[in-house]
């Protein structure tokens, strides 16, 4: 089972912080949380024993990493792997040659190791991209293979920095279930650098946030969440996308009825009733006009109007892109419901606030 430790370990020293002393097991999930330059890329060098840290010691598997050249090389071909964009394919060979090397490097047969590399490709549909160089891909597909080239040689020690953030959601989520395989079966460490803070607090064991260069606070993501003193996480939770955060259970959609801003109070009011809905929202050519309730309904047809311009709620908006703190300021600290707009005023969706706070606490706990 593999083990890694750090004893005493400060990475750059650059801000006043407490050492870190930590035992990683076999299994768990790592993840590094802060910005680009925060310090959360570089312990990943460090870790793949391309730099030494200000201060401490990292043994992995009780031995310290090792420091000459044609030894670390040993070290790393045991079952070390950094995917990195710095550590490309190279570009001279196939996209199948490149995993072929890596396989044949390890000591796996060549037949052993095409069958595997086929299986790997077809399972994400990439088999047409075996003969191309890596210079005709785009950037999501050479993301893909960094990947499998590191997967398909099963490390012990798995080091990942930000590739991910170039696939969709749904490769990203096929990914983690590849990792938590691995890190199951074959008792995996694995360590991933994201800012996408959300993701990783959902499926990381343990987390360590970075700021200013060192690792400012760690411990289990839901803990430091709930810490006063943890302001590195703080930064990040307020600059994070409010969609990216609630549209994962549904919560920034369309309302389950949308009417044209022109319709006729009675037809609206019939669509209101056969639908059960209490509320409805009105659009025009995509932008959202105001929000109409039952009762504005009705009393638009009791007292024979034409339009329902005059009993439309004007609501409360924001736009996809503003950060967590503002949709809190807006919505749930108000007691309100906020519509959701893009950058060209289009309405997206609907953000209730009992949903957003129920939602959060979920997270957190």
């Amino acid at each position: 089972m593999s083990q890694l430790q750090l004893n005493n370990f400060v990475l750059k020293g650059e801000v006043d912080c407490d050492s870190i002393e930590l035992t990683i097991h076999g299994g768990q999930l790592v993840a590094l949380s802060g910005d680009i330059n925060s310090g959360a890329e570089s312990i990943l060098d460090v870790l793949f024993g391309e730099h030494l840290p200000k201060r401490g010691k990292i043994r992995y598997n009780g031995e310290p990493i090792p420091r000459s050249e044609k030894a670390l090389e040993q070290w790393r071909r045991k079952g070390v792997i950094l995917v990195s964009e710095r550590l490309p394919m190279l570009e001279w060979l196939t996209v199948q040659d490149n995993l072929l090397l890596a396989l044949q490097i390890r000591g796996m047969n060549k037949r052993k190791a095409l069958k595997k590399i086929d299986e790997a490709l077809c399972s994400d549909n990439l088999e047409p991209l075996a003969g191309d160089f890596p210079g005709s891909l785009n950037v999501q597909q050479r993301s893909q293979i960094l990947l499998w080239r590191a997967m398909l040689c099963q490390p012990q020690l798995l080091l990942i920095e930000q590739v991910l953030r170039d696939l969709p959601a749904e490769l990203r989520g096929r990914w983690y279930q590849r990792f938590e395989l691995l890190r199951r079966e074959r008792q995996t460490i694995v360590v991933i650098f994201s800012s996408d803070l959300l993701e990783l607090c959902q499926q990381a064991d343990y987390l360590l946030a970075f700021e200013y260069g060192d690792c400012v606070a760690h411990g289990e993501p839901q803990e430091l969440m709930l810490r006063s003193d943890c302001v590195a996480l703080h930064r990040l939770m307020a600059r994070m996308n409010p969609l990216q955060v609630l549209t994962a259970e549904g919560l920034a959609i369309k309302p389950s009825l949308c009417l044209p801003s022109q319709v006729p109070p009675k037809e609206a009011l019939r669509a209101m009733q056969s639908k059960q809905c209490s509320y409805a929202y009105l659009t025009k050519d995509k932008y959202l006009v105001g929000g109409l309730s039952l009762y504005q309904a009705h009393r638009a047809v009791q007292q024979k109007s034409q339009s329902l311009q005059n009993y439309l709620d004007l609501l409360p908006t924001i736009d996809a892109h503003v950060s967590l703190a503002e949709v809190f300021a807006k919505g749930p600290a108000k007691q309100r419901d906020l519509a959701v707009i893009d950058h060209n005023g289009y309405y997206l969706g609907q953000l209730r606030y009992k949903q957003v706070i129920l939602r959060l606490n979920a997270l957190l706990t």
